[in-house]
């Protein structure tokens, strides 16, 4: 059975298109955990700024433990991506101060999607800081494969995928 995702062109009748709902689920999953031991201890710690991101980091991504050498390059790169290193580093405690206590301004809320997406798709503007170790793929793990070449001719992806008879 196929079903069509909502379009842009508002002919859905809730009126959100796929990038805003998405946008607003991962709003209440950070606003969720508002009280998170984690962010307590980022918000309050000081020190390293890789500290503070792989607090945030495991926070936002509900996950206890993090790979810390991709926790450094991510850092690395968003902060080269930042206008300012410096400014990026600085959001942190702040932003898990925030996240903590459920008042997230929309700064903040694109900062944390900007983690989020660097996390699971391992790409930083446009950067490739990690392939294998992003997080999409852990979740369909257990059926795909991380392919590193095309299974098929160019475009084969275009076509309507053959329905296998049971």
């Amino acid at each position: 059975m196929h079903t069509r995702p909502p379009s842009s062109d508002g002919d859905d009748p809730a009126g959100l298109t796929r990038r805003q709902w998405l946008q607003g689920a991962l709003a209440a999953a950070a606003a969720s955990l508002a009280g998170s031991a984690t962010l307590h201890a980022v918000a309050q710690a000081s020190g390293e700024p890789l500290d503070a991101f792989m607090g945030l980091s495991q926070a936002l991504t509900a996950r206890p433990v993090l790979d810390r050498a991709v926790g450094a390059r991510l850092l690395a790169a968003l902060q080269k991506a930042s206008a300012a290193a410096s400014d990026f580093a600085a959001q942190l405690r702040p932003l898990a101060q925030s996240l903590a206590a459920g008042t997230l301004s929309g700064l903040q809320q694109e900062t944390a999607l900007r983690i989020l997406q660097a996390w699971y798709t391992g790409v930083v503007d446009g950067t490739v800081v990690t392939y294998e170790q992003a997080l999409m793929y852990g979740v369909v793990s257990d059926i795909l494969v991380i392919r590193t070449y095309c299974p098929n001719r160019p475009g084969f992806w275009a076509e309507p995928p053959v329905e296998k008879q049971r």
